[in-house]
């Protein structure tokens, strides 16, 4: 049994939002979460994907062409404290870029990301990715009122499927 199924047997909870393909900014970076992507949902992870089209982030200050997109990492532990920041946990970060993150005991900055959060996973700003019947990825939302699934990468065109693909497969996994 994975640790995420002891902890989620013990009622701890693990949500992840993260970017899709379609709303991703760097291709890399994804490509380096997509590979996972089945491993983190049946490990028990509730695993969103940010749409492009999410109606938390406003849109009408952004150029046409730019993609809605996530960068700041943020855990909530125990409805009572925070780490928040722009700090990946690989060496790139640690030794050659200057991000950083905080450490903060705040139940009410706990909270506001966790509404955040909670606005952030609904269907209208976020694809849910699970496993459909046959252990294949389904990415799960809700257009026009209705319920969508899609069996691949939503609102991605194939060439950005392959390219994410074949940057999967080349050996650059320490500076993602």
């Amino acid at each position: 049994m994975s640790t995420l199924a002891q902890l989620s047997k013990r009622g701890v909870r693990v949500r992840v939002l993260t970017n899709s393909l379609a709303s991703n900014d760097v291709l890399a970076a994804h490509a380096g979460h997509a590979k996972r992507r089945k491993l983190v949902v049946e490990s028990g992870v509730e695993l969103f994907e940010f749409r492009p089209d999410a109606s938390v982030i406003d849109h009408s200050a952004n150029d046409a062409e730019v993609k809605s997109a996530l960068h700041t990492k943020a855990a909530v532990f125990d409805r009572k404290s925070v780490f928040i920041g722009s700090f990946n946990l690989d060496p790139r970060s640690g030794s050659i870029n200057t991000e950083a993150g905080l450490y903060v005991e705040s139940p009410e900055l706990a909270a506001q990301v966790i509404a955040f959060m909670d606005e952030g996973v609904t269907p209208e700003n976020s694809y849910r990715v699970r496993l459909d019947d046959d252990g294949d990825l389904v990415w799960i939302t809700r257009e026009d009122g209705s319920e969508v699934r899609y069996h691949k990468d939503p609102h991605s065109s194939f060439w950005d499927r392959m390219l994410s693909g074949l940057i999967a497969l080349m050996p650059v996994e320490h500076q993602l």
